[in-house]
């Protein structure tokens, strides 16, 4: 897909590199402070709930809310957004594994920008970085951990551990300190030495603020739900560049050329 560099003047208000469109499921709430962490000068996070808010993880909310996604994101587009971020990772595997193809092909259709999808982007920034396995970190059940693991391994990933917090309220995935990820994440990649990277899921669970010290202290690779989604749209933009300090996956918009591309694999 072409990148799309908003035309609307250069003038110093909000968004006057770019306006990225996030639809989330859920409250946005500590999502919506993570991505912000994340964004460079000048691009602006507009973030938009879906009309009902799931609060739970259960098949029956997360199916309902599929077509709700692709209403927030008509809704979005009218508000002038240059990329369209579609979090809910559970809303697009409630329709099986095509279902995150199928989400966002119905955006696109409907809005006719760029979509980024939160399962979608979490492939391609695990490549990026040249990853073939990884552990998975989550504040989810263990069925939910199995569609992630389901989903990865279908596209070649190999996740060699699973492990979760075992929460199921979405407002509890947001109580829990970030230190809660980095503990759980270095102990599982330490009784997992040949993983090739961590993958901490769900972006409402707060972890940016741990990704450089947990690279740093387990010398992996870390790629998180909300880091993945925030780079898969500043990549759609043509955006080189992030703030720094939030781990290698942020700093490979900021130095393209030091990075591993799934391309030269």
């Amino acid at each position: 897909m072409p990148c799309t560099v908003s035309q609307r003047g250069q003038s110093l208000r909000y968004g006057w590199r770019a306006r990225i469109g996030h639809i989330a499921p859920a409250i946005l709430d500590t999502s919506a402070e993570e991505i912000r962490k994340l964004l460079p000068e000048g691009v602006l996070h507009v973030g938009l709930t879906i009309s009902e808010p799931i609060q739970t993880m259960g098949a029956e909310q997360t199916k309902a809310a599929f077509e709700r996604m692709v209403d927030a994101g008509k809704k979005l587009a009218l508000e002038q957004v240059d990329v369209i971020v579609c979090g809910g990772a559970p809303v697009a595997l409630s329709r099986g594994p095509a279902g995150d193809d199928e989400l966002a092909n119905l955006l696109y259709r409907e809005t006719g920008l760029p979509v980024v999808t939160a399962n979608g982007t979490v492939v391609e920034a695990l490549r990026h970085l040249g990853a073939r396995s990884l552990v998975l970190v989550s504040p989810f059940l263990e069925s939910r951990n199995e569609e992630i693991r389901s989903f990865l391994e279908a596209r070649g990933i190999r996740v060699l551990a699973a492990r979760g917090l075992g929460l199921v309220n979405n407002i509890d995935f947001a109580t829990q300190s970030a230190q809660a990820a980095y503990t759980l994440a270095r102990q599982t990649a330490a009784t997992n030495p040949d993983a090739e990277a961590i993958y901490v899921a769900c972006p409402r669970w707060p972890v940016v603020d741990i990704i450089a010290a947990l690279e740093a202290d387990t010398g992996k690779p870390v790629v998180a739900a909300a880091a993945a989604m925030a780079w898969g749209a500043l990549r759609a933009l043509c955006i080189g560049d992030s703030q720094p300090g939030y781990g290698r996956l942020m700093e490979t918009l900021r130095a393209p050329a030091n990075a591993t591309d799934a391309r030269q694999l």
